[in-house]
């Protein structure tokens, strides 16, 4: 489950097929020509809310790299994508946040971050409080008792905020939490009565601010104050990441090459999300990307201490550096 946000979401992922790759098949498709093939990268989604993999793919910028994006579909079931990359479904992550790549590993699949995606953004924030017009709720103190609709599994990003935020405070986690997970259907739910609040995502956030009939409270931004607060990474299997390094090398120059694109193109980035999803690019809200070519260490290392204080595992459990490697990050 930003910030010039470009959907979060959170997230999306990767199974590369190579000849003697754990007895997957070579995935290849020919350029228009035959002057080139394209190594295949499988990733869970529709190809409408991939984030910044969705955008560089459709400017080409993973063709540069001889790289060609498959979308899997949706995932189903409550799977994560995590859980697709163990199964070999897919070849990597590209839209989680760096706790659930720590719960994942601490539960045996053997994955790590490679890149850095989305940031939170005073602006552009990553997720955005939204109450009815006429609600009686004036700030996160008057959530206590409420009902607050989420979209999807609990998670840092859905829940996780305010539940800090009610700590930090110290008041009592005391909410009823409604999963709503079919997109837009949280932003109905508020504007229909039908809870208090809702956490709500780009580009429906933008959507139905400009609609009217909502009214923002508050933002992730103003909780955590730090851009680590939106992070998504990307990344793969450790044994993708063994057997492909070059591969990997030039998916991490594509999204980097993307990230900035976005940031740079709004307007442009919006209307590649609207055609894809039927929506009005003047209403579209869009993540705002890390332009940082690596990880920042820094980032995760507050992943971490938000994750331990929500008690999401054990302190020392696992560590930030666990999780990821910038090795191969643009110019590494």
């Amino acid at each position: 489950m930003a910030t010039r946000f470009v959907l979060s979401v959170f997230v999306l992922f990767i199974t590369v097929a190579f000849t003697g790759c754990s007895g997957q098949n070579t995935g290849k498709a020919t350029v228009a020509g035959g002057a080139k093939q394209l190594v295949t990268i499988r990733v869970a989604g529709d190809g409408n809310t991939n984030g910044a993999v969705m955008i560089a793919n459709e400017i080409g910028l993973f063709r540069e790299e001889g790289i060609e994006i498959k979308y899997t579909g949706a995932l189903k079931g409550g799977a994560t994508e995590l859980q697709t990359i163990a199964q070999g479904i897919n070849d990597a992550f590209v839209g989680g946040h760096p706790p659930a790549l720590a719960q994942a590993i601490l539960a045996g699949v053997k994955v790590k971050a490679v890149a850095p995606g989305m940031v939170d953004n005073r602006e552009f924030p990553h997720v955005r409080y939204l109450v009815k017009e006429d609600s009686p709720i004036q700030s996160l103190r008057d959530i206590v008792g409420k009902k607050v609709s989420i979209n999807g599994t609990t998670s840092p990003c859905s829940d996780g905020y305010l539940k800090l935020w009610l700590k930090q405070n110290n008041l009592p986690v005391d909410i009823e939490w409604v999963q709503l997970r079919n997109p837009g259907q949280q932003e109905q739910a508020v504007k229909q009565g039908l809870v208090d609040m809702t956490t709500s995502h780009p580009p429906y956030a933008g959507i139905v601010l400009k609609q009217g009939g909502v009214r923002q409270i508050a933002t992730s931004y103003d909780i955590l104050k730090n851009p680590a607060a939106g992070l998504s990474i990307a990344g793969f299997s450790e044994k993708f990441i063994q057997e492909h390094p070059d591969i990997v090398r030039g998916f991490c120059r594509a999204l980097a090459k993307g990230r900035l694109w976005i940031n740079a193109h709004q307007k442009e980035a919006a209307e590649i999300v609207a055609k894809k999803n039927n929506l009005n690019p003047d209403e579209v809200s869009i993540f705002w990307y890390d332009e940082h070519a690596a990880i920042e260490p820094a980032y995760i290392e507050l992943w971490f201490k938000i994750a331990e204080d929500l008690e999401m595992w054990k302190a020392g459990a696992i560590e930030p550096t666990d999780i990821y490697t910038n090795e191969f990050a643009p110019g590494k």
